[in-house]
């Protein structure tokens, strides 16, 4: 027992978060394991979302400068609806990893259950960045911060909706709270995985600008079909392991699933 006079320092418990490195190891690990249809399903939708897009999206008129700016609000919608239809990928991800196999038929189904709110979540996220951009240009710089922490604090509102089958504002908040204090190790996490990711999609879609549409929307799906698996099973992982330590759970041992002893999770 302390004696008086002594200073007592309540020092808060150390976050309950799996280590890193475990984290990674399970997400390559479940990735490796449910590959196969994940890559099914991702390349098949942006297979028709890249042919729509290709057909649809405007293209910049030289010209008619002001154009670029409507050629930048219609990949942001477009963009938003890659998110809203892509967000299934998440939901076969975490059925594959509680032992179950749905149907690729019962995944693109869940589109139209998913894919509204995810959309609309990625537009509330996309918009004020686009109206900040488009409207006072390099001066939004000083603003970069602001805009890279709420990103931050938001990442994980598709997985609270596919996950919890929240509304978007609850998504939003749910993501809010369960970074929290995290917020420093998520952003190096994204950093570290899904930054090079869309840096290395912008260099393919840069080297293939000049090509015909078919390749373009051949190369895309097939890109597509192997990174979005990856970010989603990461994105399902580190959800789950928030949301448990938030309750106050002790780390679990982080493995690729269920195995032959042991019924589904």
């Amino acid at each position: 027992m302390p004696r008086a006079g002594d200073t007592v320092i309540n020092r808060p418990p150390p976050d309950p978060v799996t280590p890193v490195t475990d984290l990674l190891a399970a997400t390559l690990a479940v990735y490796l394991r449910t590959f196969r249809p994940l890559f099914v399903t991702a390349a098949l939708l942006t297979l028709v979302l890249s042919t729509v897009g290709a057909i649809l999206l405007p293209q910049p008129d030289a010209e008619r400068p002001e154009s670029i700016i409507l050629v930048l609000f219609a990949s942001v919608i477009f963009q938003a609806v890659n998110i809203g239809v892509l967000s299934v990928v998440l939901w076969r991800a975490a059925a594959l990893h509680r032992g179950e196999a749905p149907s690729l038929t019962a995944t693109l189904a869940m589109v139209l259950v998913l894919g509204p709110r995810c959309f609309a979540g990625a537009m509330v996220l996309s918009l004020p960045l686009f109206v900040l951009l488009t409207a006072v240009g390099p001066l939004a710089l000083p603003a970069f911060g602001v805009i890279v922490f709420v990103w931050i604090r938001t990442s994980l509102y598709v997985p609270a909706i596919v996950l919890e089958d929240r509304s978007i504002a609850g998504a939003f908040v749910r993501s809010w709270k369960l970074i929290g204090g995290r917020w420093m190790r998520t952003f190096l996490l994204e950093l570290i995985l899904v930054v090079p990711i869309f840096v290395l999609t912008f260099a393919v879609g840069l080297l293939l600008a000049g090509s015909s549409i078919p390749v373009m929307v051949g190369v895309d799906a097939v890109a597509t079909g192997i990174f979005v698996p990856f970010l989603s099973v990461f994105g399902l992982l580190l959800f789950e392991d928030y949301a448990r330590a938030s309750a106050g759970a002790a780390p679990p041992e982080l493995d690729d699933g269920p195995s032959a002893d042991e019924p589904p999770r």
